[in-house]
């Protein structure tokens, strides 16, 4: 298992309807967290690399319709 991290911005922010997104991320596949910046203002989602690549957890964030996008 090789451990990744992505930093994304929070295009507009979160109402309820994201929060309960977001619980739900950690039940996809390859996906093994993530952490809110303390204001809010971006996300770092924690992956794992033999499972997912970067595209693959874009394509899961927008999915789940969480308003990220990646900081390169």
């Amino acid at each position: 298992m090789t451990r990744v991290e992505l930093q994304y911005e929070l295009t507009k922010p979160l109402g309820d309807e994201e929060y309960e997104r977001l619980s739900r991320l950690l039940s996809v596949y390859g996906v093994m967290g993530f952490q809110l910046k303390q204001d809010l203002s971006g996300m770092t989602v924690e992956y794992d690399a033999t499972r997912l690549d970067p595209d693959g957890v874009d394509r899961v964030l927008h999915r789940s319709g969480l308003p990220a996008k990646r900081i390169p």
